[in-house]
């Protein structure tokens, strides 16, 4: 008798759970009609008033319309700006390049070497510096197309000098006209100093001929 009557206990609180959820789960589909219901509402409300405002308002719609092309027109202006000085950043980098490129053409490749050589052998003769020379040297727009070439002092990497920084590049790098020069010839060191070079400049006296014969 009295398993007999909680079996039926049980039944009723799991009938009673069954009920709780199937009534939870229709409170949930209603809440979720109901906010689709408002949200469609809302938008056709939205839809009709842009309508109706076109309607009342010609004049705003011009005004509207008046301020997006001038928008666009604007748009286009800064894009053209922009498209010229991206060209005239090209050109002066192109300048630039091949002005550097024909200083550096003004020797051989075994003037080149020549000219690191003794850089490296001044150094280390007068200071007791050790170089690194760079296998293929590269110019270095930081310091007017020159080649840096740098040193360990007190434990320290240190710039050493910039071998041969191009005359006409000196005047627009603050860093190239005050670093310590180095470069073959007195023609040379003439030639960087009339730029408006203003820091030390070493020249190797390395016979002029061979370089004008590379013209």
């Amino acid at each position: 008798m009295r398993r007999r009557q909680e079996a039926a206990k049980e039944q009723r609180e799991a009938r009673q759970q069954q009920q709780e959820k199937e009534a939870e789960q229709r409170r949930k589909e209603l809440e979720e009609k109901e906010r689709i219901r408002k949200a469609e509402e809302a938008e056709r409300l939205r839809k009709q008033w842009e309508e109706e405002s076109r309607i009342r308002n010609p004049e705003r719609d011009k005004r509207w319309a008046e301020e997006k092309a001038q928008r666009a027109q604007e748009e286009a202006e800064e894009a053209r700006r922009l498209a010229v000085e991206q060209a005239d950043r090209e050109e002066r980098e192109r300048q630039i390049m091949a002005t550097a490129t024909a200083w550096w053409r003004r020797l051989s490749k075994q003037q080149i070497d020549e000219l690191f050589a003794a850089v490296a052998e001044r150094a280390w003769r007068e200071e007791k510096l050790w170089l690194t020379i760079p296998d293929e040297p590269k110019m270095d727009p930081t310091f007017a197309d020159g080649v840096p070439l740098y040193c360990q002092r007190n434990r320290r990497r240190s710039l050493y000098g910039v071998v041969r920084p191009c005359p006409s590049l000196v005047a627009a790098s603050t860093r190239a006209r005050e670093q310590p020069a180095l470069v073959r010839s007195p023609l040379e060191a003439k030639e960087l100093e009339e730029a408006g070079h203003e820091g030390w400049i070493t020249h190797f006296d390395f016979p002029e001929h061979e370089q004008l014969s590379m013209y």
